[in-house]
């Protein structure tokens, strides 16, 4: 069921509290307002999609680093197939995993 609040002055919107609390937005986080299909769509951001919060967690950042650390020093392998790649990892069952 819609939300329904009370304009009370130009730009200015009340009540948004119960949306607020449903999206977990928190006082000085960012919102998109996008006009679309008659209405006005609402998603939280940041200077990222607040979707993707998980990747810019410190823990994240440092798997990434260490990744692209790995990359850089030629410490990866390619391989030509899923069965290759469980081969590797010592699955025992790598039989086709083809999608």
């Amino acid at each position: 069921m819609p939300e329904i609040i009370q304009q009370v002055q130009k730009r200015m919107l009340i009540s948004l509290a119960r949306i607020a609390k449903v999206m977990n937005i928190q006082e000085g986080d960012r919102v998109a307002l996008e006009v679309r299909d008659g209405g006005v769509f609402i998603r939280p951001v940041s200077w990222h999609d607040k979707s993707q919060e998980y990747f810019w967690s410190d823990e994240w950042q440092q798997k990434v680093k260490r990744s692209a650390e790995a990359i850089k020093e030629g410490k990866v392998k390619i391989f030509s197939s899923t069965a290759d790649l469980l081969k590797e990892l010592g699955e025992e069952d790598a039989g086709d995993h083809s999608n």
